[in-house]
């Protein structure tokens, strides 16, 4: 009897911390390097390593793959850091359309303690070994200083985070 339940109750356990998604790859590209034909960046034009920067005034895409066993949404987040109490926007990819984040995405970003955020992007993703996303920022005048994008799915901890510079 005892191990009759202890494998549904140790089941359940396991189901309850598998993640949602998880990124298979990502990669920062220069927009103007961006292929659609490839859905990449063109050869060689991958932004990658530890000091990515780029000019203000440049827009710059993240382009992610995810694995996710079930269709679902996930959230690319870009966060200038240090620079708090801007409006947050929100694009929905599915739709297409930019708005003001509500008060439930505001809430969203003060549960997963996200200072900075700009922009929320979210994207929906199939079920599939790697499905392609990707969203892009457009860097203005006083957008200097060290950014981030964190990927997430339906949980509190970022799945992937990616840092550059914007310089002058």
């Amino acid at each position: 009897m005892f191990s009759v339940v202890t494998v549904p109750v140790l089941m359940l356990v396991l189901a309850a911390n598998a993640k949602d998604a998880e990124v298979v790859s990502s990669k920062l590209c220069a927009s103007q390097d961006y292929d659609a034909a490839s859905k990449d960046c063109a050869a060689g034009k991958g932004l990658e390593g530890s000091n990515v920067t780029v000019s203000e005034g440049s827009a710059l895409m993240l382009l992610s793959s995810i694995k996710a066993d079930t269709d679902r949404d996930i959230y690319h987040v870009w966060i200038a850091d240090g620079k708090s109490g801007a409006k947050v926007m929100v694009f929905e990819a599915l739709t297409k359309t930019s708005r003001d984040a509500d008060q439930t995405e505001l809430d969203w970003l003060k549960e997963r303690k996200i200072e900075g955020a700009q922009v929320i992007v979210k994207l929906p993703v199939a079920a599939s070994k790697a499905y392609r996303t990707r969203s892009s920022k457009t860097f203005g005048p006083k957008s200097t200083g060290e950014w981030s994008v964190q990927i997430y799915d339906s949980g509190t901890t970022p799945i992937r985070e990616v840092k550059f510079t914007v310089t002058k």
